[in-house]
C-alpha cells in the first residue's frame, strides 16, 4: 500500500468516526449508527482480505513425515 493512499484511508475513517461521535453526542443515534454498514465494508475490503492466510502445507519442505514408519 502506498504512503499517499494510506493517509487518505485515515481521514476518511477519522471522518466518519468524528461525524458518528457529533450525532451520537447530539442524541441522533439513527445518525450514529448509519456509518457502521460502511466501516464494516471498509474492514471486509482491507483488513479481511489482507488476513486470508495461504493454505498450510501437510507435508515438510524436505519430504519426510515426523510419524515414524
Amino acid at each position: 500500500m502506498s504512503k499517499t493512499s494510506a493517509i487518505v484511508q485515515i481521514i476518511f475513517i477519522v471522518m466518519i468516526l468524528v461525524y458518528s461521535t457529533f450525532h451520537f453526542y447530539k442524541g441522533n443515534l439513527e445518525l450514529a449508527f448509519s456509518t457502521l454498514p460502511l466501516l464494516m465494508l471498509y474492514y471486509v475490503f482491507t483488513i479481511g482480505r489482507s488476513r486470508r492466510a495461504p493454505p498450510s502445507d501437510s507435508d515438510p519442505p524436505d519430504g519426510h513425515n515426523d510419524k515414524p514408519t
